[in-house]
Parts: C-alpha cells; sequence; structure tokens
C-alpha cells in the first residue's frame, strides 16, 4: 500500500536520480562478467534490489505484491527474449531491437502485481511501454556497450517515478 502524497518532493526527485545511476551501474557490472561483482548476479539481483528501495522511497510500504514484483523483476532481468528471434525468422543468436523491446516490456509488466496494492492498470502498463521503447531506443541508437547497458538499468529504476511519489 502506498502513503498518500500531494506531489513528488526534490528530495524524491534526487533519490530517483541517485538510484537510477546506481541501478545502470549495477546493470553495466552485471553484463561484463568475470569475478561475483561482475557477473549477471550485480544485474538481476542488484536492479531489483534498488528497484524495492526506490519503490519504498517513493512512499510504498510493505506488501507481498511488492516483494512478487520484486522477485518477477529479478526473473525479467535473467533474460533477452532471444526465443522470440524464431517468430521474426531469425536464427541468430544476436539480440535485436525486439528483443530489447520485449525484455524492456517485460521488466514494467514485472510491477503487474501492484494493481492489487492500488496502482492502476492502465498506469502499469503504460509504464511497460514507456519503458519498454527507452531500451529499444538505447539499445538500438547507442553504439557504446557501456552507456547502452547502463541506460537499461538506468531507465527500469527511473521509470518507476510513474507510480507517483
Amino acid at each position: 500500500m502506498k502513503d498518500k502524497k500531494e506531489k513528488i518532493s526534490p528530495i524524491i526527485l534526487i533519490a530517483v536520480f541517485v538510484m537510477s545511476i546506481i541501478s545502470g551501474i549495477l546493470y553495466r557490472l552485471g553484463g561484463t562478467g568475470g569475478a561475483w561483482w561482475k557477473n549477471t548476479k550485480m544485474r538481476d539481483i542488484g536492479v531489483a534490489i534498488i528497484a524495492l528501495i526506490m519503490m519504498f522511497c517513493l512512499g510504498y510500504t510493505f506488501s507481498w505484491m511488492l516483494v512478487l514484483s520484486t522477485i518477477l523483476l529479478f526473473a525479467s532481468l535473467t533474460t533477452y527474449w532471444k526465443k522470440i528471434n524464431k517468430f521474426f525468422g531469425d536464427t541468430e543468436e544476436n539480440c535485436r531491437w525486439y528483443n530489447w523491446y520485449v525484455h524492456g516490456f517485460v521488466c514494467g509488466l514485472a510491477y503487474l502485481p501492484m494493481i492489487f496494492v492500488g496502482v492502476p492498470i492502465l498506469v502499469v502498463l503504460g509504464r511497460s511501454f514507456i519503458l519498454a521503447g527507452l531500451v529499444t531506443l538505447s539499445s538500438e541508437l547507442i553504439d557504446e556497450v557501456f552507456w547502452e547497458e547502463f541506460c537499461r538499468g538506468f531507465f527500469i529504476v527511473l521509470t518507476l517515478i510513474i507510480f507517483g511519489g
């Protein structure tokens, strides 16, 4: 459940920005591979935990739906949806724009359980479409892998502000 607030305070906006940067860094670390602090666990677990903390910063109190959303976000971060390539006649393992779109959309849909604690379904779906678009654009337009991955993690948390503060 969310505590009611009238508008987003400047402190919340700063928290959103800082948490988004941390999420971007963790997402990128998850893509570098190697040591335990540079493998996918940093992305999958780290971004999900930062998103959970961000929801608390936005005024949401503990609920099992919030925990379920965090678990679903973790699960959605573990794949780039390469299996859908066959629907586009693509037999390669490369990620295309549609893989990024589905990845962003499913990361957004992870918060669908929040409809049971008062977040309107249209808000959840709207965020999912916005996140999908941002993830797709950043993945397709940015050629530097550091910034490409950073932006994906950054947008996952940044767009949580759509849920209010």
